[in-house]
C-alpha cells in the first residue's frame, strides 16, 4: 500500500512570485519557552525548553509520530555534537482546548546519530495545532536544545487542504502635513510618511501598518539616515502581527494581511484603525512624533479570549547587518521565552537608544532573535496573557496604554579634561557590550549570536561600573546570566559535551568557562551583596567550586584540561578565550584569573554569611601564587608565557593580554609586575606598534601552525587570533599599564581606543567581520560586533567617569529643551 500521508512539519506554502527573495508560512515551528525543572532536576530556577509547533490552517488527520537522533547544542568550533529526545510530551488542541496525547519519559539511547526512529501511531487525531515539547534530551538533561527540536520530529497525517491566502490594503485618508511643531519636519512620499528630529527619524507604511524606517542619532546632529529596520522583497516585517491557534495567520509577514481599516496622517499624528474580522479584534494606534519622543496611544479591542502562536499590537523587525540592537529589560520567565516587563531599552550600537515606557502593565514587550534567517524582533502586546505552550491569551475586553519611545543616552558623562575620544565613548558605548538577549536570558556575544559564559567576567566588570540605566539595572541581566550557567543552562564552551562513548562537562576541555563565570560570580557578590540569593544558590555554587578544585589534577593548585594538552602539532582547541590557539594543560590566563576569583570569593562569601564555601579558597590561592612563576615565567624574555603543554614545554609568542591577566591578577610577586608589563610594552614597540585604534594584538610573535588548530592553518600572523588587532581583551592590557604606574602609556591607548568605539568604526552589524583586523587596517574577523570589545569600557569608566561607578549619573533623556537647542544647531534641518 502506498503511503499518502505527509511530514505535516515540513509543509510550507507556496512560493511568492518573487521566488527565493520572498518568505515561504511554514507549517512547523520551533519555540523556545519557560519551565519549570522537574522532580530529579538540581535546577534552582526555571530552565529553557525547546519545542516543535504545528500550526496548520485547517484541521487534519495525525497517522504517525517519528523521533529520531538530531543535532545538539553547538558549544564547539572544534565538532558537532549529535543529542537525542529522552523524555516529549505530545499535545494537540480540538479546537476546544488542550489535552496530552503522550507523554513519554523513558526513550532508549540510540545507537549513534543515524539509528532507526521510534516511531508512535497516533491513530487518526484531527486537529489543525499540537506541540511536541522536549522535555530532557541526552547531553544537556532538562536544558533541551533548538536544534535538536528542529531536527528529531516527523509528524505525518493527512495532507491538510490549502489555506486561504490573501493581502488586503488600508484605505489611505487625509494625508494634512500642516502644522508640523518646530523642531519636527515631515514628508509624504510613495505610500509612506517619514518623520525627523535631530535626534531621530521615523517613518509609516500607509497601505499596511507598520514602521517603514526608522534611524537614530543619539549626538543630536541630525545623522538620521541609516535605517535600522530589516525590509525583504514581498516580505512586512512591522505593524501589528495574528496568527490565532487553530487556524490560518491573519496577520504574517507575507501573504497574509486579512483586515478592515484606514490610516490617517493629521502634522505630525499618524493614526491607525484596523479591524481583524476573523478573530474578532480591532486596534486603534494614534503615534504623536514630537522634538524629543515618539508617543503611541495603543487600544486593543477583543470580543472574546483569542489563543494565538504569534501576536502583536506593534512588531519592530531590527536588521542586525546595520546594528545588533539589544533589548535590556526586566525578564519575565513564563510562557515563550523573550517576554520583558517596561520599561526597556532599546540599544542600537553605534547610533542611540530609545527608552520605551508606558503608562499601563497592559502593555509588555517580547525580544526575539534568529542569526539564520537575520533578524530581531521586537514584538508589543497589549492585554495578553502568555501560556507554558508557548501560545499567547489576547484577553478579552478593551485594553489601552499610553507608550513613550523616548531617544536617551545610555552613557555617563566624563570627568573634565577627559581626552575628546574617552569622553565620547563613554556616552555611546558604555553599555554597549551589555548585549542581552532576553530569548536566551542570558548576555551573549551580540544580541543575534551565541551566548559564551566565558565572558561573565567580561560582563561582570561592564555592569557593575554601568549599575541603572534609564531604570534599568544592568546587573539583574548579570544575575539572569549567571542564574543560566548556575543551573546548568549550555551555552559555547559550556554543559555536556560527548567522548566517544562518554559525557564529559565543556569545562573540562574550556577551563575559562567555569573560571570567569566564577570570577563574574564573584564582582556580582561583591556590587550586590545580597545574602537571600546566595543561599538559593548556594549548592549550585558549592558543585561548581568542588569541579573546578577536581580539576588541579597533579596537586600543584594550577587547574589543568586532560583532553587539550597543548602540545605542539596536535592542533587542540583553547583551555581559554582564544579558542583557536592551543592554549592547553598549564594555562596561565586561565590560572591568573582563578587566582583572583578565589581571593575575592574567599572575601565576599563570609560576609554574606557563606563561610564554609570560602573554606580552603585562600590556601588554594596561596597554592597557585607560589606555583605560578617557576611554572610560567620565561627565562629568556622575562615575561610569562601562555601555556605549559603535557610534555612539559613553555609556549611563549609575547602574550599582551595573558601577561596583563596575570598582573592585574596580584599572583605575582608586586617586584615582577612593572619588570613584566614594561618588558612586553618596549617589544610592543619594537615590532612596530601598530595603530592601536584598531585595537591591540593578543601575540606580538607569529604562531605557528604547530601551535594553532586545524582552521588556522595557512594565515598568516596578524589573522585574527594570530595576533590580528582588536578591541577584544585590550582592557586587561592597558589596565595592567595604569596598575604599574605607565599610566601615560595607558591613556595614550585607552584614548586611541575609544575613538574608534566612539565613531563606530571598529565594530558593525552582524557578521560584517570589522571586529579583527589585519595591523594595515584591514578587517578579518567574523561577528563583527563581539561583547568583548567593548570590556576596555570598564576601564575608562574607571578612570574617567565623573560620578562613582554603578550610579545612574543622571537623567539620560534628551530633553525638549535639549532637541530645541540640537535643531537650533541644525537650522537647515527643520
Amino acid at each position: 500500500m502506498n503511503d499518502t500521508t505527509t511530514d505535516l512539519l515540513a509543509i510550507t506554502e507556496r512560493t511568492p512570485p518573487l521566488g527565493g527573495m520572498g518568505f515561504r508560512n511554514a507549517a512547523g515551528v520551533t519555540v523556545a519557552t519557560w519551565a519549570d525543572g522537574d522532580e530529579h532536576d538540581d535546577i534552582v530556577g526555571r530552565r529553557i525548553v525547546h519545542a516543535r509547533t504545528l500550526r496548520l490552517g485547517a484541521p487534519t488527520a495525525l497517522r504517525t509520530l517519528l523521533v529520531r537522533p538530531g543535532r545538539g547544542y553547538h558549544k564547539c568550533g572544534s565538532e558537532d555534537q549529535w543529542d537525542w529526545v529522552s523524555a516529549f510530551r505530545l499535545r494537540v488542541h480540538d479546537g476546544a482546548g488542550w489535552h496530552t496525547v503522550l507523554d513519554v519519559t523513558d526513550l532508549p539511547v540510540p545507537s549513534g546519530p543515524d539509528a532507526a526512529p521510534v516511531e508512535y501511531d497516533l491513530g487518526g487525531i484531527v486537529t489543525a495545532s499540537a506541540v511536541i515539547e522536549i522535555r530532557r534530551s541526552g547531553l544537556d538533561g532538562p536544558w533541551t536544545p533548538w536544534n535538536l527540536a528542529d531536527d528529531a520530529f516527523e509528524l505525518r497525517g493527512d495532507p491538510p487542504p490549502a489555506p486561504l491566502q490573501g493581502e488586503t490594503r488600508l484605505r489611505v485618508g487625509t494625508i494634512d502635513l500642516s502644522g508640523i511643531p518646530e523642531g519636527v519636519s515631515a514628508v509624504a512620499d510613495r505610500g509612506t510618511v517619514r518623520f525627523a528630529t535631530a535626534f531621530y527619524a521615523v517613518g509609516f507604511s500607509l497601505g499596511r501598518a507598520g514602521f517603514s524606517f526608522l534611524a537614530l542619532d543619539d549626538e543630536g546632529t541630525c545623522r538620521v539616515d541609516r535605517d535600522l529596520l530589516l525590509h525583504r522583497p514581498g516580505v512586512d516585517l512591522q505593524g501589528p502581527m495574528l496568527h490565532p491557534v487553530g487556524g490560518p495567520s491573519l496577520i504574517s509577514p507575507a501573504l497574509r494581511c486579512r483586515v478592515e481599516g484606514t490610516v490617517e496622517v493629521s502634522g505630525n499624528v499618524v493614526s491607525y484603525d484596523i479591524a481583524i474580522p476573523d478573530a474578532g479584534q480591532r486596534l486603534h494606534l494614534v503615534w504623536t512624533m514630537r522634538p524629543d519622543r515618539i508617543e503611541l496611544s495603543a487600544t486593543r479591542e477583543g470580543d472574546d479570549d483569542v489563543e494565538a502562536w504569534e501576536s502583536s499590537a506593534w512588531q519592530t523587525a531590527f536588521d542586525p547587518g546595520v546594528a545588533a540592537t539589544a533589548t535590556l529589560g526586566t525578564l519575565r520567565r513564563e510562557g515563550r521565552t523573550g517576554l520583558l516587563d517596561l520599561p526597556l531599552l532599546l540599544h542600537a550600537p553605534g547610533h542611540g537608544s530609545l527608552s520605551i515606557t508606558s503608562d499601563s502593565a497592559e502593555a509588555t514587550w517580547r525580544s526575539d532573535a534568529d542569526r539564520a534567517r537575520g533578524w530581531l524582533l521586537g514584538e508589543l502586546r497589549l492585554g495578553e496573557e502568555p501560556t507554558e505552550r508557548g501560545t499567547t491569551v489576547l484577553r478579552s475586553g478593551i485594553h489601552r496604554a499610553l507608550l513613550t519611545w523616548r531617544p536617551v543616552d545610555g552613557g555617563v558623562d566624563a570627568r573634565e579634561g577627559t581626552p575628546a575620544g574617552v569622553a565620547r565613548a563613554l556616552r555611546r558605548t558604555a553599555i554597549t557590550g551589555l548585549s542581552y538577549r532576553a530569548d536566551t536570558g542570558t548576555f551573549s556575544n551580540n544580541s543575534v549570536s551565541i551566548h559564551c559564559p566565558m565572558s561573565m567576567d567580561t560582563w561582570s566588570a561592564l555592569a557593575v561600573r554601568r549599575g541603572t540605566v534609564a531604570g534599568i539595572d544592568t546587573r539583574a541581566m548579570l544575575r539572569d546570566s549567571l542564574e543560566r550557567w548556575l543551573d546548568g543552562g549550555p551555552g559555547y564552551a559550556s554543559g555536556t559535551m560527548r567522548d566517544g562513548g562518554r559525557l564529559r562537562p565543556a569545562e573540562d576541555e574550556y577551563l575559562i568557562s567555569g573560571v570567569g563565570t566564577l570570577l563574574g560570580l564573584a564582582e556580582y557578590l561583591e556590587a550586590v551583596p545580597d545574602a537571600a540569593w546566595l543561599a538559593r544558590y548556594r549548592p549550585r555554587i558549592a558543585a561548581v567550586l568542588a569541579r573546578l578544585a577536581a580539576r588541579d589534577l597533579d596537586g600543584d593548585g594550577l587547574i589543568e584540561s586532560p583532553h587539550r594538552r597543548g602540545v605542539s602539532g596536535e592542533h587542540d582547541w583553547s583551555t581559554n578565550w582564544y579558542d583557536v590557539v592551543s592554549f592547553g594543560w598549564k594555562d596561565a590566563y586561565v590560572n591568573a584569573l582563578l587566582f583572583r576569583a578565589l581571593r575575592l570569593l574567599a572575601k565576599v562569601l563570609p560576609a554574606l554569611g557563606a563561610g564554609d564555601l570560602a573554606e580552603g579558597l585562600s590556601p588554594w590561592a596561596d597554592r597557585i601564587a607560589e606555583s605560578f612563576v617557576p611554572t610560567f615565567l620565561h627565562p629568556d624574555s622575562g615575561w610569562i608565557a601562555g601555556w605549559r603543554s603535557a610534555d612539559d614545554r613553555l609556549h611563549d609568542h609575547a602574550f599582551l593580554a595573558v601577561n596583563a591577566i596575570v598582573v592585574n591578577s596580584g599572583v605575582l610577586p608586586a617586584e615582577r609586575e612593572r619588570p613584566t608589563i614594561a618588558a612586553l610594552w618596549r617589544e610592543y614597540l619594537r615590532v612596530g606598534a601598530p595603530d592601536p585604534h584598531w585595537g591591540l594584538p593578543n601575540n606580538l610573535w607569529p604562531i605557528p601552525d604547530a601551535d594553532l588548530t586545524a582552521p588556522m592553518q595557512g594565515f598568516p600572523h596578524g589573522f585574527y587570533l594570530n595576533g590580528a588587532l582588536s578591541h577584544s581583551q585590550s582592557r586587561h592590557f592597558v589596565a595592567a599599564l595604569y596598575r604599574v604606574g605607565m599610566t601615560e602609556e595607558a591613556d595614550g591607548l585607552l584614548e586611541a581606543l575609544c575613538t574608534t568605539l566612539a565613531d563606530g568604526s571598529a565594530f558593525g552589524g552582524s557578521q560584517t567581520g570589522v571586529d579583527w583586523r589585519y595591523w594595515d587596517g584591514a578587517p578579518c574577523g567574523y561577528e563583527g560586533q563581539l561583547t568583548e570589545q567593548f570590556g576596555i569600557m570598564a576601564v575608562a569608566l574607571e578612570r574617567f567617569a565623573l560620578l562613582p561607578v554603578g550610579d545612574d549619573p543622571r537623567d539620560a533623556s534628551l530633553h525638549p529643551e535639549t532637541a530645541a537647542s540640537a535643531a537650533e544647531r541644525n537650522p537647515d534641518h527643520a
